[in-house]
């Protein structure tokens, strides 16, 4: 698949006042997606349709289409960090990368039943559905069967721990 790159967009850095290598681990907990590198304290991650990167003292936007829309997007994740910093005490930081999130780890615990009766060709494009954050435990009613409660408790904690708990329920 060829990558798309949008020539005539724009890619944005912010320097921050503040340092905020604190709230890095907060920021790792919450957010979707997100890679963390402990040797550069840094966050990739997605938000919205942007790659950002969060660093101690800088952020930087990926392909943003003009000036007005990176200062917007630049406020909107101002915001969102100032939030997490004042929630973080009911937060658990996670301190460490979180494990990517695989599709197929996915499909080896759905009941492979009838993705199929439930508008998917397999259980693996359920599972990528599942992965992305399109679809949730409870469209696989399967699941919900006392045959299958140990693959679900695995399939949430799974879930869970890459950040989707709003799928996992």
């Amino acid at each position: 698949m060829p990558s798309v790159v949008k020539q005539d967009w724009i890619v944005a850095y912010s320097e921050l006042s503040n340092d905020v290598r604190d709230v890095l681990p907060y920021l790792n907990a919450v957010v979707k997606e997100v890679a963390h590198n402990l040797k550069i304290p840094n966050l990739s991650f997605r938000w919205k349709e942007n790659i950002l990167t969060t660093g101690p003292r800088a952020i930087n936007i990926a392909q943003v289409p003009n000036q007005k829309e990176a200062m917007k997007i630049l406020d909107e994740l101002k915001d969102y960090i100032n939030e997490t910093w004042e929630k973080r005490e009911t937060i658990t930081p996670i301190y460490e990368r979180r494990k990517e999130l695989k599709a197929r780890d996915i499909a080896r615990l759905l009941p492979q039943t009838n993705c199929r009766g439930r508008g998917f060709p397999t259980c693996f494009a359920f599972a990528m559905a599942l992965s992305k954050g399109q679809k949730h435990l409870k469209d696989c009613p399967p699941l919900s069967q006392p045959e299958f409660t140990e693959k679900r408790n695995r399939l949430v904690s799974l879930l869970s721990s890459a950040g989707l708990e709003n799928v996992a329920n």
